[in-house]
């Protein structure tokens, strides 16, 4: 959220800059999508704002809904240099602990993330086993979770998760011993 604000806020203050300088037209497309007209008077300046465009990358996290009835897309934009794996999936447990029902541990993070021949080993600090038997519903929220941000990557065709770098066998009654694939069906929009 705070990225968003801090985006808005560059575009908007580059669009006063331009306003205040300018004379020839110019399209700007801000965050909710709508397009506007602004004017400017030199190169250097469209130069400038399409390096700060060059900087920032879309990726897409997969909440859990708050009804339990799947995950859902959610868009951001961030500085090319943050869209990796282990950014997004943090990114994840930073918005379903904003959630009026989170289903991750509050203390859970990401140790290290690594991608292999189209397989991402996840490995998750040991709140991701807190509070025991976790029951299906939530498993199942979190795997769709984490595989279906991990596999919006072009480079991971399957996740593989792991605790404190021990691979698990089974959780919340979901075979993980083996790498998982893309969960389309629990995606809801």
């Amino acid at each position: 959220m705070l990225r968003n604000v801090k985006l808005l806020s560059t575009t908007l203050l580059a669009v006063m800059l331009l306003v205040v300088t300018g004379c020839s037209s110019v399209a700007t497309e801000s965050s909710e999508g709508t397009k506007s007209a602004v004017t400017s008077t030199s190169s250097s300046q469209d130069k400038s704002t399409n390096e700060a465009n060059d900087k920032m990358a879309k990726m897409v996290v997969y909440v859990p809904r708050d009804d339990g009835k799947g995950v859902r897309p959610q868009t951001i934009t961030v500085d090319s240099d943050k869209k990796t794996l282990k950014y997004a999936i943090s990114f994840l447990f930073d918005e379903d602990s904003r959630q009026s029902y989170p289903v991750f541990p509050k203390q859970v993070t990401v140790k290290e993330v690594s991608i292999k021949d189209g397989i991402a080993r996840i490995n998750l600090s040991k709140e991701f086993l807190e509070g025991g038997q976790v029951d299906g519903l939530s498993a199942q929220l979190r795997l769709a979770s984490i595989v279906n941000t991990a596999t919006s990557f072009d480079s991971v065709k399957n996740v593989l998760l792991l605790v404190d770098g021990k691979t698990l066998e089974t959780y919340g009654g979901y075979d993980v011993s083996e790498p998982m694939s893309r969960m389309e069906q629990q995606i809801v929009k």
